[in-house]
């Protein structure tokens, strides 16, 4: 049985690509504590440890899968990437900079003091950065060297495994020193840190801090039996009481719905939008209220609208508000920003920049101006525009292939570059005009996902026996390089970001976060400062980060290879 099983395996490759797939993705979901080992690295330890069979598969997968994920990173990172790029930014940039030029001397000079080969190199930098595009990129770089296809394969399988030995501890190492080690070095408390940051941003009182409405505004129905309200019409009341919005007004059981030139009368009962602090005045304004599920079921609508108005990037909440505030924009509030994916803080003094998703919600046609005004509406769709990105792998790949010289030395982008630099400028281009190129966000989470995962898993099969001797033979010089690599950028960036480019801790924190493109220390500095304010620092660097660490794998080939 046993040998029919693996004699299927070596005839179809594709089903121990698969089952890597599936048992490293159940492994990966296993906790030890707080601690789980993730999809990729357990898709890759699952290859290696199948991958002792002997197999042969085909190397192409293993560029095809990482084409899949390196297009989605560009396409998600291609908004904030381009948009970063201004003053009001530049800090952020110039950390992730200074944290990937760090991590790089430190991956050479590990190689230096270890004479690890290229695929060794280019492993514990990914490993211990967690950083898989590394080892994308840097596969596609071996494969340019003049060197033949076996020391080409032996140079991924050491990538592989050197990957598989650091990662664990890249992985737990970044958790601690950005939630624990990080915040005891600068003496911070990280909640007593975020109100501070909280403040700084608008907010006086700790209530506010979970939601801040674009306007704060309340449902009510009341009854017309006031000679205050009673023979005006709808735009002269609501002139007289800027504070309130009247959506539908109900006579004699018919439903009027908003018509600003309608005379109201004794007796009409009014559906209205009113701000909270205008409540207590409406039943002399206009009568007493009532409970009338007709009058307050009005229509509603709520969008999603990419900023892309060029007055409104780079203000504050608050600049934003004073700028579209009217009586005709009462009935419409702001629910949410996300950037990248992640939700920022509703604060008076957070800054939107293009490419941001804000959530609006309220009346139909408030929204709707709103919504033209601040920029394009995001339809909510489930369609990907494959065509538009199976055309933009293609550009990416042969981009990729073009080369040049810089002196005696040929440059290329590689497959994995010339794909990224192609996906940020659709991404880019799709967050101003979302018709084109669409990409919904778990299409882009599979695309990233599943292409990320199959290619450690492939990676894993492709390194194979070499695997066990190159551990026997590296094995603790590995860890160590790892440790290091994983902890001298955080620590470095970290006193350079407070003590040169004075950030606020938690904006550092995040920075921290993003410029190692690891979400899962993100999450435990929002879980222990309860709020959002890292995010801010988070998004800018891995955007930027995405981007620089992939370059870095053709440089570590570059220079270790030759």
């Amino acid at each position: 049985m046993v040998e029919f099983v693996l004699h299927v395996m070596r005839a179809n490759p594709e089903i121990a690509v698969f089952l890597a797939i599936a048992s490293g993705i159940l492994i990966g979901r296993l906790h030890i504590g707080s601690f789980h080992l993730g999809s990729v690295a357990g898709a890759l330890l699952m290859g290696l440890l199948i991958g002792q069979i002997g197999l042969e598969v085909p190397h192409a997968l293993k560029s095809v899968f990482f084409t899949l994920f390196i297009y989605a990173v560009g396409f998600k990172s291609g908004p904030e990437f381009f948009g970063s790029l201004n003053r009001g930014t530049l800090k952020l940039v110039l950390f992730s900079v200074v944290l990937c030029a760090t991590a790089l001397a430190t991956i050479l000079a590990m190689n230096a003091i270890f004479h690890f080969d290229a695929g060794f190199t280019a492993g514990v930098g990914a490993g211990a950065l967690t950083d898989t595009a590394i080892m994308g990129t840097a596969s596609s770089a071996i494969a340019q060297l003049p060197i033949s296809l076996e020391e080409q394969k032996l140079l991924n399988s050491h990538m592989a495994i050197a990957y598989a030995i650091t990662y664990i501890f890249g992985t737990v190492g970044l958790l601690v020193f950005v939630g624990t080690i990080a915040p005891k070095l600068l003496g911070v408390d990280l909640r007593t840190s975020a109100r501070e940051l909280e403040q700084e941003l608008g907010i006086t009182r700790e209530e506010e801090i979970l939601t801040v409405a674009y306007t704060m505004i309340v449902t009510r129905a009341h009854r017309v039996s006031s000679s205050l309200a009673s023979g005006l019409t709808v735009a002269d009341l609501e002139q007289l009481h800027p504070a309130i919005s009247i959506e539908r007004v109900i006579r004699d059981g018919e439903i009027h719905d908003r018509d600003e030139a309608f005379t109201l009368m004794e007796g009409d009962v009014l559906g209205i939008y009113a701000l909270r602090s205008a409540v207590g005045n409406l039943a002399m304004w206009i009568g007493p209220e009532v409970d009338h599920s007709k009058a307050m079921s009005f229509p509603t609508a709520s969008a999603d609208v990419v900023v892309t108005n060029a007055q409104l990037a780079g203000k504050t909440l608050h600049d934003v508000k004073s700028r579209l505030v009217g009586s005709e924009r009462l009935g419409c509030h702001l629910t949410g920003i996300k950037r990248q994916g992640m939700d920022l803080p509703l604060l008076p003094f957070t800054v939107l920049r293009r490419g941001d998703v804000i959530s609006l919600t309220g009346r139909t046609s408030s929204v709707n101006a709103l919504a033209t005004q601040i920029g394009r509406s995001r339809k909510k769709s489930y369609k990907t525009d494959i065509a538009v990105h199976a055309l933009g792998m293609v550009l990416g790949s042969v981009i990729g292939l073009l080369s040049t010289h810089i002196g005696m030395i040929p440059v290329e982008l590689g497959v994995g570059g010339g794909v990224l630099v192609v996906a940020l400028l659709i991404g880019w281009f799709n967050s101003r005009h979302p018709e084109f190129g669409a990409l919904p966000p778990a299409a882009q989470w599979a695309f990233s996902e599943f292409g990320l995962t199959a290619f450690g898993a492939v990676v894993g099969l492709l390194a194979g026996p070499a695997a066990i001797n190159a551990i026997q033979e590296q094995g603790v010089a590995l860890l160590l390089a790892g440790a290091a690599v994983t902890l001298v950028p955080p620590l470095v960036s970290l006193y350079f970001g407070r003590y040169v480019l004075r950030l606020h801790p938690m904006i550092l924190f995040g920075a921290l976060a993003g410029a190692q493109t690891e979400a899962a220390s993100m999450n435990r500095i929002l879980d222990q400062s309860g709020s959002s304010t890292p995010v801010i620092g988070f998004t800018v660097c891995y955007a930027i980060s995405n981007v620089l660490l992939a370059v870095c794998g053709p440089i570590i080939i570059a220079v270790t290879g030759a």
